[in-house]
């Protein structure tokens, strides 16, 4: 058996899955101080089953092998070890080559122990490796600093690794569970020595008990076949009377069901009325609804009527205004086609008169070019002179004409300015206001536009509630009329239930006598029927009902005296027996109620009365049991030993001694029902009535918000119309404004333009006068010189001058008049032309006011028609109200044949109710015939059932034949007087005496057998002692030889022993160490050096190696206080006994990993996480383990 392999996960610093393959040989374990190796160890320690987390290096919690996590991973919350080993020499007791012990370790504190995967005990485990070296206790295991302990324990304290060493570990297991059972045997044979000592002083008193007992036996049993047979024959002759009854009984229900549904089938028809009658009346409301609606929507009419009607107003005094405009310019237009056609006609006259100057002008120059000529013939200079003074004659007259055209268009042209001056001041006044009149009339725009919208929101927001409002109203409505059917069909229901109280239907005949006679005084003392005296916690009436049966109609009296008047009173007139109940005579009868369990409870807990009649119901439902169902009430009459009555809340009955009633519920029944129902539905009309009233005031409320919001919208309505015509006409306004701001605006540019032309002119016509006048000047200084050579050449021949001068003047005033002349007709058609520019902006605002005209109009043209349709639906609301109010009529009459029809189906079903009541009074005389059968029948199986828990079928089979009845009777006396003689009977003492017998013998056969375990258990102890004393000396011996032998070659000489403190007690005796190095004599062991006492603890150990070999050691840095010598020998002598024992150490020193064949080195690449490494020494490969 060899270990094979590791695997350990979450366990201390291997929070990942770790396996480790461990071969055969040394397999050395290396790191630094920290790492994690002597992990390793304590996992094998741990998955072998030690218990103590202290063995473990731990902090006193087995929690703490788990790992805590570090600063970068977070805690385990569980640790596992499996270990592997090979068992193809079956040295394990398991059938199998290889056997996996597993254990995990939870945070909760859960364990989980495994053997191949099947989950074991921690105990199973240890047997496992009992007297192998291995397990919690064995030397296989030698801890970190573990070793010399050895050497530096008490002698008894060393006992244990030398007993396992020795095989004895078995044994004494063996031995200390044979003691614990040799002690428990004499505690039990002290335990039984007293009870059989208490037993042998009752078995003769309960011998002579028996006796007794056994004949009173035989003659109750004797006793219970005359009773049975006594009370059988009786429970025949009850249950054939009651069968002839029960047919009668059948016969009148069936009469009185046959009249309940007659007028059940009366009640549905009036029901049915009666949810028409609502339906009308729903109808009714709906039509006044409509009409409420349709007079609102005819005042909403009225409203939009008169918005119409005064935008239509609006609109007439607009087209007026607009009609006046056009005519203004229509005017304006005629008048400026008169001045047009004065201006042509001056403009023609001008250029008449022109071409009339051009004639003259033309005959002058003709007239001073003959002068001229014949002037030429007088001479050549003076020809010359003549000529030049008539070029300049002529060039003087064109410059004179020059300048007066250009003083003339000067002035002209500043008379112009002038004008235009004028005309641009008050264009600008006329844009000015224009502007200012369309910035109004667009800021009005604005406002409309605002308010339009505010109140379309409006309008929405008032559709929104008032739809709202409308579905709340319906549903208010809708709720109101269910209402008004409930509490409709609540009343009749009441008025049902009254008339059968009042008429007291469903009670006897004979109760009603009493009752009628006690209204009319005629009897005093009567107090009631019970059941008008009683209140029923609600869900319990049937089952009340069924537990009083007939005592429901039991009359509750004064007194006596008052029991026996009616008594009286009902024989005198014949009407029928009844039972009558006097307070000071009835007594309360009451049971245990701490027999009960589940929902079972006392009848009489279960109903509410005035104090004066608790007695009264106690001795009707104080020994009445109530439970929920069949199969509880079967449990709870077993319970009780069939000694009371049990009803179940549906009305079945166990009754006393073992019968069962049940099925359906008689119809006659229901009078708590009743009364629980009447109170009940006054409870609900009264609510009803709170809840009409609130429907009632829910519905006005709600109408008089819709009225309101109704209002409201036609307002906004009316109001939102209004705006949308202000804002029409507005928009009219704005585009009549925007139009003509646009011509003044173009008119004002015109007159810039013709303002600058004119400046220009008037600057280049003075511009030409004066230099025409320089011209002239210098013409004139010419001309004057001209004159005076031609005088002197003439000799101052003035005619020729003075005609010359003449013509020259008569043609320069010509040229000026012509020149003038041609301005004027100019001026003139200059004015035409600005006045069909004019005319053309005329046009313009004419057509603009003509389409204005038209949309006026179209919109007067949509208003009159919205109007003739508003007027039509307002008549046609008239004619749709005239057609409702004749719908209410119509259901109004409908209603009111249907409230006659209620009427008659009222006194029908009175007369029904009368028949029913009589067939009522027969069914409750048959009833309480019934019932006194049926008490016969019950008393007598409840005594079958009471005295001897009998049913008929059983009873019936136990009885005897008899002669005659009076001598069964006789039999049955004489029997009973038998019984009494015999006394007080302890009928226990028959069963009591054969059980004390039976034990006494079994007590006496146990001691026996116990004391013969006792003799094998103190044989068996004694043969496993000398078994224990015989292996261990043997043992010893060997481990003392090996001992000696191993010190000598591990010390290089020396001595050393092994003794036994006490030889004569092998089994408890210390063990002493005796050493003697080279050269050294030692008396005591402390004496030695740290790393001698741990090559002594080695020495031992070695020696129960080589006496025991185990099949794996776990070492650990058991060689560290040993020096680099001993390290070496230490491991060679390692290596030769390594083919035996497979070994795993935990190491520091380099001697023993140089003997290793594999090496694990231990890393914590991150911190709190160890790392294993795996070198193999033959291969030198390392591989990372995983």
């Amino acid at each position: 058996m060899v270990l094979k392999e590791l695997e350990i996960q979450g366990f201390k610093s291997f929070p990942d899955k770790t396996r480790i393959t461990i071969g055969r040989g040394i397999t050395a374990v290396v790191g630094p101080n920290g790492s994690g190796k002597s992990n390793i160890s304590d996992a094998i320690r741990w998955v072998l089953g030690e218990t103590s987390s202290r063995q473990l290096r731990g902090g006193g919690k087995m929690e703490d092998v788990i790992f805590g996590g570090t600063q970068k991973r977070g805690a385990m919350g569980y640790a596992s070890v499996a270990l592997t080993v090979d068992n193809t020499d079956r040295r394990i007791d398991v059938d199998s080559d290889e056997v996996t012990i597993g254990r995990k370790y939870y945070r909760s504190g859960d364990s989980e122990y495994s053997i191949n995967g099947h989950s074991v005990r921690l105990k199973d485990i240890y047997e496992l490796f009992l007297d192998t070296g291995l397990g919690r206790d064995g030397y296989s295991i030698v801890g970190q600093g573990r070793v010399a302990e050895i050497v530096g324990a008490k002698s008894a304290e060393r006992r244990e690794i030398f007993e396992e060493a020795s095989g004895i570990a078995k044994y004494r297991y063996r031995k200390t569970e044979a003691e614990r059972r040799l002690a428990a045997a004499e505690d039990n044979l002290v335990r039984l020595h007293d009870i059989l000592g208490e037993l042998e002083g009752r078995v003769e008193p309960l011998r002579r008990e028996s006796e007794k007992a056994q004949k009173f036996l035989q003659l109750s049993a004797r006793r219970k076949q005359l009773e049975v047979t006594l009370w059988s024959d009786t429970v025949h002759t009850a249950k054939n009377a009651l069968r002839a009854q029960q047919r009668k009984l059948d016969a009148a229900d069936e009469d009185y069901q046959r009249q309940c549904a007659q007028l059940e089938e009366l009640e549905a028809q009036t029901e049915t009325v009666r949810t028409e009658i609502q339906q009308l009346n729903v109808e009714v409301e709906r039509a006044n609804n409509g009409i409420r609606a349709l007079t609102q929507q005819m005042a909403g009419a009225d409203g939009q009527v008169a918005v119409l009607e005064n935008d239509i107003a609006h609109d007439r005094k607009a087209e007026e205004e607009a009609r006046a405009e056009l005519a203004r310019g229509t005017a304006g237009q005629q008048g400026l086609e008169a001045e047009a056609r004065a201006h042509a006609s001056d403009a023609q006259a001008a250029e008449q008169t022109a071409a009339g100057l051009a004639r003259k002008i033309r005959e002058d120059e003709q007239q001073l070019e003959q002068l001229q000529k014949e002037n030429e013939a007088a001479g050549q200079r003076r020809g010359e002179v003549s000529a030049r003074l008539a070029s300049l004659a002529a060039e003087q007259t064109r410059l004179a004409a020059r300048i007066a055209a250009a003083d003339s268009a000067a002035a002209a042209a500043a008379q112009q300015l002038e004008t235009l001056a004028g005309q641009q001041q008050g264009g600008d006044d006329t844009v000015s206001a224009l502007r200012q009149e369309l910035e109004e009339t667009n800021t009005y725009l604005k406002t409309l536009s605002a308010d339009i919208t505010r109140l379309e929101n409006v309008q929405g927001g008032l559709k929104l509630k008032l739809s709202k409002r409308q579905r709340q109203l319906d549903e208010a409505d809708a709720a109101q009329q269910q209402l008004e059917r409930e509490a409709g069909a609540a009343e009749s229901r009441l008025r049902v239930l009254r008339e059968m109280e009042r008429s007291m239907e469903g009670y006897s005949g004979s109760v009603k006598a009493v009752m009628r006679a006690a209204s009319a005084h005629r009897l005093r003392g009567i107090i009631g029927p019970v059941s008008s005296l009683l209140r029923v916690r609600p869900g319990y009436e049937t089952a009340i009902e069924i537990a009083l049966g007939a005592a429901a109609q039991n009359i509750v009296v004064e007194n006596e005296a008052a029991a026996k008047a009616a008594i009286a009173f009902l024989r005198d007139e014949k009407a029928g027996r009844a039972t009558f109940l006097p307070l000071d005579t009835i007594r309360a009868q009451t049971m245990d109620a701490s027999r009960l369990h589940g929902s079972a409870v006392v009848a009489a807990t279960l109903v509410q009365a005035d104090d004066r009649y608790r007695s009264i119901v106690q001795n009707l439902l104080g020994r009445i049991v109530v439970v929920n169902d069949l199969n509880e009430a079967s449990g709870v009459a077993r319970s009780l030993d069939f000694r009371h009555r049990i009803v179940t809340v549906d009305g079945q009955v166990i009754n006393a001694g073992g019968s069962y009633t049940g099925g359906s519920v008689a119809r006659s029944a229901g009078l708590f029902t009743r009364r629980q129902e009447i109170d009940e539905l006054k409870q609900r009309l009264a609510a009803f009535a709170s809840r009409r009233a609130a429907a009632h005031d829910a519905v006005q409320k709600v109408k008089a918000e819709v009225d309101a919001l109704t209002a409201e919208l036609n307002a906004a309505a009316s109001e939102a119309v209004t705006a949308g015509g202000d804002r029409i006409r507005a928009e009219m306004e704005a585009r009549r404004l925007q139009s003509e701001l646009s011509q003044h605006e173009a008119s004002a540019q015109l007159r810039k333009a013709q303002a600058g032309q004119l400046a220009a002119q008037a600057e280049t016509s003075r511009k030409e006068a004066a230099d025409a006048r320089a011209e002239a000047d210098r013409l004139s200084a010419q001309n004057a010189a001209l004159e005076e050579e031609l005088s002197r050449l003439n000799g101052g021949d003035t005619a020729f001058l003075r005609a010359r001068d003449a013509i020259t003047a008569r043609l320069g005033e010509n040229r000026l008049a012509q020149l003038d002349a041609s301005r004027d007709a100019q001026a003139h058609w200059q004015a035409i032309e600005q006045l069909a520019q004019r005319s053309g902006e005329s046009r313009q605002r004419a057509a603009q006011l003509e389409q204005t005209l038209a949309d006026l109009a179209a919109h007067i043209r949509a208003s009159e028609k919205s109007i003739e349709q508003v007027r039509r639906d307002k008549e046609s609301a008239r004619l749709e109200i005239v057609k409702l109010e004749q719908s209410i009529q119509s259901f109004t009459s409908a209603r009111m044949e249907k409230e006659a029809s209620i009427t008659r189906q009222t006194q029908q079903a009175r007369g029904m109710n009368q028949q029913r009541e009589d067939l009522s009074r027969e069914i409750s005389r048959l009833q309480e015939g019934r019932k006194a059968l049926e008490l016969e029948y019950d008393q007598t199986i409840a005594k079958l059932w009471e005295e001897y828990e009998l049913t008929l079928s059983d009873a019936e089979a136990l009885c005897v034949p008899f002669d005659s009845l009076p001598e069964l009777k006789r039999q049955v006396a004489e029997v009973r007087a038998k019984v009494r003689a015999l006394g007080s009977v302890n009928v226990a003492a028959i069963d009591e005496y054969a059980e004390v017998s039976e034990r006494y013998e079994f007590l006496r056969a146990q001691v026996k057998d116990v004391e013969t375990s006792r003799t094998q258990l103190c044989k068996m102890i004694a043969e496993l002692s000398e078994e224990m004393k015989s292996l261990f000396a043997d043992s010893f011996a060997r481990i003392n030889k090996h001992f000696g032998r191993i010190f000598t070659e591990l010390f290089g000489g020396g001595a050393a022993s092994l003794v036994l403190s006490d030889p004569s007690d092998v089994l408890t005796s210390g063990i002493e160490i005796h050493v003697a190095p080279p050269g050294k004599i030692i008396k005591n062991l402390s004496a030695l050096s740290g790393g001698e006492q741990s090559l002594v603890a080695i020495c031992i150990y070695f020696a129960i190696l080589a006496v025991n070999p185990a099949p794996f050691c776990i070492l650990d840095e058991i060689e560290a206080a040993l020096d680099d010598v001993n390290v070496v020998r230490y491991a060679q002598y390692l290596r030769r006994i390594s083919d035996a024992t497979q070994f795993i150490v935990i190491t520091h020193r380099r001697g023993t990993m140089e003997a290793a064949d594999v090496l694990y080195g231990v890393t914590m690449q991150e911190d709190g996480v160890s790392r294993l490494l795996r070198l193999d020494l033959d291969k030198v490969d390392a591989t990372l383990v995983s």
